[in-house]
């Protein structure tokens, strides 16, 4: 009973991209320690300049990414603290929705013999059609966008 309660509870936190978006656009929200009216984030910096969030993430793969929340809920203290809240919108359909992997990309991505999933080779697969890939971390859902994007000041905290 009590594995049958776990499953159910991870089964109803699981959330899709579909879910952060009642129509064609997302909306990304971005903490960054710069107080402009808008920047341009390049993943690029992701390889020598990441901060100490992302070098689990780095560790996963090094394909360069920025990292956007679709929840404010659910962002970290630790990000949010002494950082501008920035925003971008952008359509749905340039996110893989690697959650539900309907093309199977994760699963093409194991090397015969292998007991490990590929990141370096997932998300350059991902990259080939899609700007960014949604998928879920411990706490909470992001995207990683692969191409340099624009993102403009949230004047207030929503």
């Amino acid at each position: 009973m009590k594995d049958y309660k776990k499953g159910l509870k991870k089964f109803l936190m699981e959330r899709k991209l579909e879910d952060y978006s009642d129509s064609a656009v997302l909306k990304l929200y971005h903490f960054a320690s710069a107080d402009e009216g808008s920047l341009t984030l390049d993943p690029e910096h992701f390889l020598s300049g990441r901060s100490t969030f992302s070098k689990r993430e780095y560790e996963k793969s090094q394909v360069p990414r920025t990292f956007f929340y679709l929840d404010l809920d659910h962002a970290e203290k630790i990000v949010k603290s002494g950082r501008t809240l920035y925003t971008a919108s952008v359509p749905s359909s340039l996110v893989y929705d690697l959650n539900q992997d309907p093309e199977n990309i994760i699963r093409k991505s194991v090397q015969p013999g292998a007991f490990f999933v590929n990141y370096n080779t997932v998300f350059e697969t991902i990259k080939e059609n899609y700007k960014g890939a949604f998928y879920k971390l411990p706490n909470f859902d992001v995207v990683a966008w692969f191409e340099p994007i624009e993102v403009h000041k949230q004047e207030e905290e929503l």
